[in-house]
């Protein structure tokens, strides 16, 4: 036991935080200064949770796949409901945003929702203006 307590002892003193308490440790983290990326930020959340259904053929005729997904979106009509896939400076009027947070007429991705820093995002770049950056 006398052991164990030990070891605990030591990845307590020596695993425990990396900044040793210096308070501009934090100021050195990189801060997104500019607009979130479609291509870098954007599109790999499409990739890894949406183009199993959206793909090529995709489900209500959205190809959500890179180098399609954009113009699919942007000013686009949705299909099974009012209103427009992304509505540029407007999270909250784009039919995606509320499809992805459950206030639309259905719930994506059916398997369950995505991380709260992805939805962040998504209303993030829709409200920058929805750049194809």
């Amino acid at each position: 036991m006398r052991g164990l307590a030990g070891a605990v002892l030591v990845l307590l003193v020596f695993g425990g935080c990396s900044d040793h308490g210096d308070p501009t440790a934090a100021e050195s983290l990189p801060v997104n200064s500019g607009p979130v990326s479609y291509s870098a930020d954007i599109q790999p959340i499409f990739d890894t949770q949406c183009i199993g259904c959206h793909g090529a053929a995709g489900n209500a005729g959205l190809d959500l796949r890179s180098g399609q997904s954009h113009a699919n979106l942007v000013a686009v009509d949705a299909v099974n409901s009012s209103g427009q896939l992304v509505v540029a400076g407007d999270s909250a009027a784009s039919v995606i945003q509320q499809r992805l947070t459950g206030t639309g007429a259905s719930f994506m991705p059916p398997a369950g929702p995505l991380q709260v820093s992805s939805l962040d995002l998504v209303a993030e770049w829709i409200n920058d203006g929805a750049l194809d950056n």
